[in-house]
């Protein structure tokens, strides 16, 4: 019985010393960022494909997003970070046909590289990393196009899902 509960005890020490060695490496227990990034520049980003405004979709909710953090605030220039990142493929995936053989109901994916820059230690926290925003979710990217939706309602979803996903990597990670 004694053995029992000194095995209990000398488990919760582990487990007490590697929780504060894994909070220490963070700012506090709620923020994902280092202390000193409190501005965040966002660079518009590049367009590899022949979808036009899907960058900019991209950008402005990634902008949007940082902004409803109260921790930090977006930079037009000299951040204490940068995100960059390139779309990289839009694809479309046809997840139902018509009874005439159309496509009826649409997935749009988009697959972007980004990387995410600390200007004040000058070094890469994330270099880049490509994400495929089908790989978060569905619903976001699809479409009707039976129903008379038609494919910017899917590439816009699609691309808010993106833009959620880099922020949480970059602003809301570790």
């Amino acid at each position: 019985m004694r053995l029992g509960k000194y095995r209990l005890f000398a488990a919760l020490a582990a487990l007490a010393v590697a929780a504060s060695v894994v909070a220490g490496c963070r700012t506090s227990p709620f923020s994902g960022l280092p202390s000193h990034i409190k501005t965040v520049e966002v660079h518009i980003f590049q367009n590899k494909t022949m979808y036009k405004s899907v960058e900019a979709w991209i950008t402005r909710d990634i902008i949007d997003a940082i902004n409803a953090d109260p921790r930090v605030r977006v930079s037009s220039r000299n951040g204490d970070a940068l995100i960059t990142g390139e779309i990289l493929a839009v694809n479309r995936h046809t997840l139902r046909e018509t009874a005439i053989n159309e496509p009826g109901t649409v997935q749009i994916s988009i697959t972007a590289r980004f990387s995410f820059y600390d200007n004040v230690q000058r070094r890469y926290i994330i270099e880049d990393m490509t994400l495929r925003s089908a790989d978060f979710g569905m619903s976001p990217g699809i479409y009707e196009s039976s129903r008379g939706d038609n494919s910017e309602q899917g590439e816009r979803g699609a691309a808010n899902q993106l833009a959620g996903e880099i922020v949480r990597r970059t602003v809301g990670m570790w």
